[in-house]
């Protein structure tokens, strides 16, 4: 007769647990019981166990348990979220960035590899820090694309909140730029082909992603051939004419002239097609179109439109693109669709690859050079605080600025009764509330409803084994 050993957490205690032997013709109260027993609790009717999707466990369900499946006991309490965390096993950490830590995990049910973002409500300072998580989460539920990166699921664990993702094993696009140097018109294609598909599906959504970059776009394989986009941070929402939310953040190095002049930086599709002008560029010559000694420099260069002439090994198809993404006006750049036409007609149609251009050579980057050309290059522009922007740089190309937020003892002593706070315990309420097996929320703003909409549970979908217990 077969015994199979399962283990039960404390309902919200990861920390708490113990081992039952499930045997033939168990019953939900002799688990009670046994786990009540090791748990040194005194068992009472309101006890429930529940599974790891927070369904409550009956006798029926018993012969079909999974034995890789935690258990949760429950003194009466509804199923905790943060419980969620015991059917993933670490591995190792990939990352540490300013909100937290991204870190692969296994999956103990599927086996499937996932990235865990784990945000702490301490580096959540600010309303812009709350809003970037609250709008993240809501796109990356909504958004369901092949190539845009995959959330799983979401949940609070103590003072921090928990973001399973799906893993993309092949690293960033940048990092392979770098190594890599310029690549071949054939690969830029590939990958071209993948990203618009996914922008142009995000902007048929009214959604402006507003930070394209070779950082944010990772491969999800080793092989290198499949793309997803990621963090969605700083997205920004537009209406049926097109303009939407202002805001000065993003990356300096792919932001849009209109951004830097302040003459328009309202969330709009010109905005990621500057971007995406900016990636091509990266990927066809190893370095990235606009270039200085100083931020001052890149940013007139920005404005003014002189980016560094391309390579004659470039040829005319990719030429024209670039030619017409670089546009100072907006209304004058290319829009997705005929980009996207273009790229098809282009790809499996007839083109003209002859190199002939007026255009200056600019001398052939090696791969080490393009490693530290990209890498060099990496200059943030992000709106602190309102109607201030702050400009930071790092590397040998472009000097240095850095500037702290400071925070008096006033100001931490008041930290919880701040509106920050409270929109960050409001963000963790609607993270833990639970009603069955979906969320309650109560909306009490625009916002809060457009999460009512889009925040209900994520779930991995359980493949039961039977244990055959007969």
């Amino acid at each position: 007769m077969d015994r199979t050993e399962i283990t039960v957490f404390l309902n919200g205690h990861l920390t708490q647990s113990c081992k039952i032997r499930i045997r033939p013709h168990m019953s939900v109260k002799d688990i009670l019981s046994e786990s009540s027993e090791k748990f040194n609790l005194h068992l009472k009717r309101s006890f429930k166990i529940f599974d790891s999707t927070g369904g409550e466990i009956s006798d029926e369900d018993l012969d079909m348990l999974n034995p890789d499946e935690p258990l949760f006991l429950s003194r009466g309490e509804a199923f905790l979220r943060q419980s969620s965390m015991a059917i993933y096993e670490e591995l190792k950490k990939l990352g540490q960035g300013g909100f937290g830590s991204v870190s692969l995990y296994k999956n103990k049910l599927t086996k499937e590899e996932v990235a865990i973002k784990v945000v702490s409500y301490k580096t959540l300072v600010s309303h812009e820090d709350v809003s970037r998580v609250y709008t993240e989460m809501m796109l990356l539920r909504s958004l369901k694309h092949q190539n845009i990166v995959k959330l799983i699921d979401a949940f609070p664990l103590d003072d921090k909140l928990c973001f399973v993702m799906e893993y993309c094993s092949g690293g960033e696009l940048q990092k392979y730029v770098e190594e890599k140097g310029k690549l071949d018109e054939e690969e830029v294609f590939s990958l071209a082909v993948q990203i618009i598909g996914a922008v142009r599906y995000c902007h048929n959504n009214k959604v402006i992603h507003r930070d394209l970059k070779l950082e944010n776009v990772l491969f999800s394989n080793r092989n290198k051939n499949v793309i997803k986009i990621v963090d969605f941070g700083i997205a920004g929402m537009c209406s049926a004419s097109g303009k939407g939310q202002k805001s000065d953040s993003g990356s300096l190095m792919y932001t849009a002239p209109e951004v830097i002049s302040r003459t328009d930086n309202r969330a709009s599709p010109a905005l990621d097609i500057w971007s995406l002008g900016c990636i091509f560029y990266a990927l066809l010559t190893g370095s990235l179109p606009f270039q200085g000694n100083t931020v001052a420099q890149i940013v007139q260069n920005i404005v003014n439109v002189n980016y560094a002439p391309l390579p004659a090994s470039v040829s005319n198809y990719w030429r024209h693109l670039i030619t017409n993404i670089f546009q100072k006006n907006p209304e004058k750049r290319w829009s997705m669709l005929k980009i996207s036409n273009y790229i098809d007609k282009c790809r499996y149609g007839s083109r003209d690859l002859s190199i002939s251009s007026n255009e200056e050579e600019i001398p052939v980057i090696k791969k080490e050079e393009s490693k530290k050309s990209i890498a060099n290059q990496r200059i943030i522009i992000r709106d602190e605080l309102p109607g201030r922007t702050i400009l930071t740089g790092n590397g040998n190309r472009c000097s240095q600025i850095k500037k702290r937020t400071l925070i008096d003892s006033e100001k931490i002593s008041s930290r919880n009764k701040s509106p920050e706070r409270q929109k960050i315990l409001q963000l963790k309420e609607v993270l833990s509330a639970r009603k069955s097996r979906g969320f309650t929320v109560i909306a009490k703003s625009s916002s809060d409803a457009i999460l009512k909409k889009n925040l209900y549970p994520l779930r991995i979908e359980k493949k039961k084994t039977c244990l055959n217990l007969k």
